[in-house]
């Protein structure tokens, strides 16, 4: 299936309704071919179910590197059940159909010594691979590597600028997902590029990060240049979820707070109560012999407080301070139940539902927008994953992947009155937002091939999504009013001095108040697409010697809605040890690829909405009719102010943006337990996005003071807003990382990152001073966060405590202020 749609998107000439139409039958054809999974769960017997699998494979050698056939490899699980398999004569082993878990492997040849490794983690569906070197036995002598120490690997997915958290380390870490996810994005480190890192939940993108209590583990700036992920290396975080296990067990969880036990905001005399509830509940175990199960579930309750603080005008129109506290209440609610199924001895499948529901009241309130901005927002989502995994053969393993997510939001205003800013005092009136209703239906289907043979790994696969939305909003319905000043008035003297017009004019008509600016949006409401994208990837890891490592891949991304229809992206990785064997302690790593970035469904349904003819958005300078709104048919022949209609658009000559990025690194093994790296990443970002537009007078036809002057290239065609691929950045980052696990007690991880990034752009919505000359642009970016600190750890103490620190720090982000005078 994947091969058909890639023979598809290399047409060049097909249009986005012939590619819509591609994704249609695929979808269709996903449906029907998927549509007997839940009655061949339902009906299928104990037999067929089985703990979700995984395998161990590797090669023992002797301290030349060459091989020991006949080496017994004996491997136990945490119940005490063991496994036992003998190298082949180029000394290598497999076991495969093993439960997800933790083990602990055990070496025995005649003439060495025997060679024993815990906490060997085996994840759902990725086969581990451990290998080892034996020391020849002088003596009866026994080597032990304990799953705390940390050592150096020559692994692509072993650097040492990777951050594993699992376990008690995980304890660190807030219980409240939105805290959490933050703080995962921050032990992650900064991802090069205004778009951040990127969350893996299971191998999927985009979904609702799962609770602490429901993760088994965190991996963050893995393998940083493999193929298999689109999104840049440094700042992915994958999440692994728990998997069902072969015993009944289950947990309760509750944690509340309350304002009586904090401290009051000095700016409010009189601060409504707040609290915040959350309990969790958990449980999982066998069905039958082979099968396992796991549900979670847990509520949040909190009822925050906004604080307004801006400057109004009394009923005598004087200025006057206004300070006010605002309750905001919301609710999130989680639901998570999967099942692990064996459909036969090399075939195992893995099933999941999530339901995920939150709501938010009095959003929007807070600092210079008054009460009357508030707006209530509800988001329901429910996710369908099916994972489906086979043992082709000792070497060979086919993994496919689906999901199905089915997501609405629901975002409803207060009041539909206009809205009234006035900048550096207040906003008032109704939100712009109006309602806006969305619902989406998202569909992603992956499937990859890992192939061991002698000293190549071979992966490849691909990764199809197909998106679609309609969305229903009334954005911008509702009109804005700006007071932004004068030469002579401050923005809050200008409304005064309208106000003072309209009190003068006692009700009588016609009469006359001026603002800097008024802005609507008419039209259809409605708008709709389909948003696909395709990815294709082969990678090889090749162990071209004991100490030196290589991984060469090259990735293919297509979507619909540009014309840049074939963007290729080769990877390359490389690692270098340096003394030590196959344990060195030091290691050169380096790297260089390419990274893509897909032009998003939000900038789509943009031009899409305000193209000019589905809706239509007008800006009128100096309306002298506040606080009235004309019909929008008479905005073109007011008589005083001009209406300049404005219309969204994309470039023919969009580009996808993307990034080279090169990063050479070393990593020392300082102590046994002790590790720590140096990194140096330099990313270059070509082909960034920006709005520009397009019908801006041209230089040195415009005066200032008159808004409509100007010779334009479009006529009067108003503001034309393009997006375009014109933008680029470039930032060069250091990244130290250390990791210290002395014994089971003691724990430490963290990093500390400096950096500097310039760009001529702040993203796709962003505007240049000069639509003419992007060079005045470029500067500081606003993602040039220059320091940046993560500690985290865990510590046992007596009596079965533990203590958990988590340290975050960072320098400030550039920002701009805009002055209403």
């Amino acid at each position: 299936m994947l091969c058909e749609a890639k023979a598809l998107v290399r047409e060049s000439g097909m249009k986005d309704e012939e590619f819509s139409e591609v994704g249609r039958m695929l979808r269709k054809y996903l449906l029907r071919a998927l549509g007997g999974i839940p009655v061949l769960i339902l009906f299928s017997s104990v037999a067929f179910a089985q703990l979700r699998e995984s395998a161990l494979r590797g090669q023992i050698t002797d301290p030349s590197g060459a091989a020991i056939p006949a080496a017994t490899v004996t491997l136990t699980d945490s119940n005490g059940a063991t496994k036992q398999v003998q190298t082949n004569e180029q000394g290598q082993y497999v076991f495969q159909s093993l439960p997800a878990g933790t083990y602990t492997e055990r070496v025995e040849a005649k003439g060495f010594v025997d060679f024993e490794k815990p906490g060997v983690v085996l994840e759902p569906g990725k086969p581990q691979i451990v290998d080892a070197q034996l020391q020849v036995a002088m003596e009866k002598q026994e080597v032990t590597v304990n799953d705390t120490t940390t050592r150096l690997s020559l692994s692509p997915e072993n650097n040492a600028s990777a951050v594993v958290v699992k376990g008690k380390d995980l304890e660190a870490f807030s219980d409240d997902p939105e805290d959490l996810q933050a703080e995962l994005q921050a032990l992650a480190g900064p991802a090069a590029g205004p778009n951040g890192g990127q969350i893996y939940i299971d191998g999927f993108t985009g979904g609702q990060l799962p609770p602490k209590s429901d993760i088994l583990e965190v991996r963050a700036n893995q393998n940083p240049f493999s193929a298999e992920y689109d999104k840049l290396g440094y700042g992915r975080i994958e999440i692994t979820t728990r998997p069902g296990s072969s015993k009944f067990h289950g947990a309760l969880f509750a944690d509340g707070s309350d304002s009586t036990f904090n401290s009051r905001n000095p700016f409010v005399a009189n601060q409504p109560p707040y609290h915040m509830g959350y309990a969790e509940a958990s449980v999982g175990g066998p069905l039958g012999k082979k099968a396992s199960f796991f549900l979670y579930g847990f509520r949040r309750d909190m009822q925050n407080t906004s604080i307004v603080n801006a400057i109004v005008l009394d009923p005598t129109l004087a200025q006057v301070p206004f300070r006010q506290a605002k309750l905001e209440p919301q609710n999130r609610t989680y639901l998570g139940p999967r099942g692990d199924f064996q459909l036969s001895s090399n075939n195992v499948m893995s099933v999941g539902y999530q339901f995920w529901q939150q709501s938010k009241y009095n959003l929007g309130i807070g600092e210079f927008a008054l009460p009357s901005q508030g707006y209530n927002t509800r988001r329901t989502e429910h996710v369908i994953e099916v994972s489906d995994t086979q043992m082709i053969s000792l070497r060979t393993v086919n993994q496919t992947k689906f999901q199905y997510k089915y997501g609405t939001e629901d975002d409803t205003s207060g009041t539909s009155l206009p809205a009234v800013v006035v900048l550096g005092a207040f906003s008032g009136g109704g939100n712009s937002l109006g309602r806006n209703l969305d619902t989406q239906n998202n569909y992603e289907l992956q499937n990859l091939t890992s192939i061991a043979f002698g000293k190549h790994a071979l992966v490849f696969g691909g990764r199809l999504r197909d998106g679609n939305e309609t969305n229903n909003a009334t954005k911008g319905y509702n009109g804005t009013f700006t007071f932004a000043g004068t030469s002579t008035l401050t923005a809050i003297a200008q409304y005064q001095a309208a106000q003072q017009t309209l009190q003068a004019c006692a009700g009588q008509t016609p009469c006359q108040t001026s603002a800097s600016q008024f802005s609507i949006t008419a039209g259809n409401p409605i708008a709709k697409l389909n948003l696909l994208d395709l990815g294709l990837y082969a990678e090889d890891q090749w162990r071209a010697r004991p100490n030196f490592s290589l991984s060469l891949g090259l990735r293919f991304e297509t979507q619909n809605y540009i014309q840049d229809r074939a963007d290729f992206a080769p990877r390359v990785g490389l690692a270098w040890g340096l003394g030590g064997g196959r344990n060195p302690r030091t290691v050169l790593r380096a790297g260089v690829g390419v990274f893509y970035d897909r032009f998003q469904a939000a900038e789509v349904l943009q031009a899409e909405r305000l193209n000019g003819s589905n809706e239509q958005a007008f800006v009128v300078f100096s309306p002298c009719f506040f606080p009235n709104i004309p019909p929008v048919s008479a905005l073109r022949t007011l008589t005083c102010g001009r209406a300049a209609p404005t219309r969204y658009q994309i470039d023919r000559a969009l580009r996808a943006p993307y990034t080279i990025q090169e990063a050479v690194g070393v990593e020392q093994q300082i102590a046994p337990h002790i590790t720590a790296s140096v990194t140096y990443v330099n990313s270059h970002g070509v082909h960034q996005l920006l709005t520009r537009n397009i019908n801006t007078p041209v230089p040195g036809t415009f005066d200032p003071t008159d808004p409509t002057s100007g010779l334009r290239p479009f006529g009067d065609a108003g503001n034309i807003f393009q997006y375009e691929s014109d933008g680029l950045f470039n930032q060069n980052q250091i990244i130290t990382n250390f990791n210290m696990r002395m014994g089971r007690k003691v724990s430490v991880f963290g990093y500390y990152t400096l950096s500097f990034a310039d760009s001529n752009t702040g993203g796709p919505n962003s505007f240049p001073m000069n639509p003419y000359d992007l060079r005045a642009d470029y500067g500081r970016a606003a993602f040039d966060i220059r320091h940046r600190l993560f500690v985290g750890g865990s510590f046992g103490l007596p009596y079965g405590f533990n203590l958990s620190p988590l340290a975050i720090a960072n320098s400030g982000a550039p920002f701009n202020i805009i002055l209403g005078q």
